[in-house]
């Protein structure tokens, strides 16, 4: 039986398509949720988390789940990267809305993006896969 080393097996684990996914939306998440926080003046931490969140967590399981596998890493990556732009939009978008126009608090108006953005995109996707 071959052995392989514990360092080549460190390294194809960190270098799989999966786990370089979900370390590119950690790395875009703490950036996005501080410019969101900066955005909107510092008065949502509680958003600034839940995107977070979504960032770290919902765009790579998204991908994962309900997205066709690329065949080359960097595609994945550029996936990934895009995703995130157009999920911090969403985001702020909705928090806008839901602080200025809807009169909601920073924290309700968090909440209400979070779930619209996040499992409105997973409902997105699952309904894009099936058809």
């Amino acid at each position: 039986m071959p052995s392989t080393s514990f360092g080549s097996r460190v390294m194809n684990w960190a270098t799989s398509q999966r786990n370089l996914t979900i370390f590119v939306s950690i790395f875009a998440a703490f950036p996005l949720s501080y410019a969101f926080e900066s955005i909107v003046s510092g008065s949502a931490s509680a958003g600034s988390f839940l995107l977070l969140v979504t960032l770290a967590v919902g765009v790579p399981t998204a991908y994962d789940e309900y997205w066709p596998q690329y065949d080359q890493t960097w595609k994945a990556i550029g996936w990934i990267l895009t995703a995130c732009v157009v999920v911090t939009i969403e985001f702020i978008g909705l928090y806008i809305v839901g602080t200025e126009y809807l009169d909601l608090t920073p924290l309700y108006a968090s909440a209400g993006a979070f779930l619209v953005t996040d499992l409105g995109n997973l409902v997105w996707l699952s309904l894009r896969q099936r058809t």
